[in-house]
């Protein structure tokens, strides 16, 4: 079976109104001498798209939208950028009204992050809290994917059916491995190379972090020991943040 990754750079639902941040999805294959670029790389809402299609069908919308013929025989790894999940223990808070002892410090509470968000500040990194930093509604558009596309859990922070398999990552954090960022850049440089018009940087942004993710993916499918997987400790209610291993990290 062969392999397609996607990455995806979660816009808000009404990221059409907004000329900064949209929607933006590539697709990666393994060449010869690495990865490259297939299809054509996308930027704007994938609202109705979302809200028209579901199960496998939603899949191949979105491999259509790229340019890329559906494949049965194909496996799609799709890497995603934004919360797949939330806190604990917000939910647990709202649900069921479990109080914590708040830190002082806004970065360390339990309320506003993942564990595994917590532990990046760690290394230097600055993960956006889907509470405080107003990004619900990129999560709330990951996770109806999710749902929409009917994957289910295969394992902490991993969604799947058929030859479909969804995780969460985070460019921000993954390009500070080096490698990672390297085949980043250079491939939004060939792209660039391509286009038949000058692209802004909202767009390149957008694109960029999209390609972040699809590399991702194919660490998750094709090196797995790249990747830093989650530990006993990990809680599988707030899923999984795929990001290289630290050591590989320079952060």
């Amino acid at each position: 079976m062969s392999d397609l990754f996607l990455g995806w750079d979660v816009g808000a639902w009404n990221c059409d109104r907004n000329r900064e941040s949209r929607d933006a999805l590539c697709a990666l294959e393994l060449g010869g001498s690495g990865p490259v670029l297939v299809g054509t790389p996308w930027r704007g809402n994938l609202r109705d798209l979302l809200v028209a299609h579901a199960g496998p069908d939603l899949i191949g919308a979105l491999l259509r939208r790229l340019d890329v013929g559906a494949d049965e025989a194909r496996h799609v790894t799709i890497a995603i950028d934004t919360p797949l999940a939330w806190p604990r223990r917000m939910l647990e808070l709202v649900t069921v009204g479990t109080c914590i002892d708040v830190p002082a410090e806004a970065d360390n509470n339990p309320y506003l992050f993942r564990m595994q968000e917590l532990a990046l500040f760690g290394r230097e990194q600055r993960p956006l809290s889907v509470v405080r930093d107003m990004i619900g509604s990129q999560s709330t558009k990951g996770i109806h994917f999710l749902h929409r596309a009917r994957l289910a859990p295969m394992g902490v922070g991993i969604w799947g059916l058929g030859s479909t398999t969804a995780i969460e990552t985070y460019p921000a954090a993954a390009v500070a491995d080096l490698d990672v960022a390297r085949l980043s850049a250079s491939l939004l440089a060939d792209l660039l190379g391509q286009e038949r018009k000058p692209r802004n940087d909202a767009w390149q942004g957008d694109v960029r972090d999209a390609i972040t993710c699809a590399l991702i993916a194919m660490l998750h499918r094709q090196r797995p020991e790249r990747l830093e997987a989650p530990g006993p400790e990990a809680e599988p209610a707030e899923g999984w943040i795929w990001l290289p291993k630290a050591a590989e990290v320079t952060a």
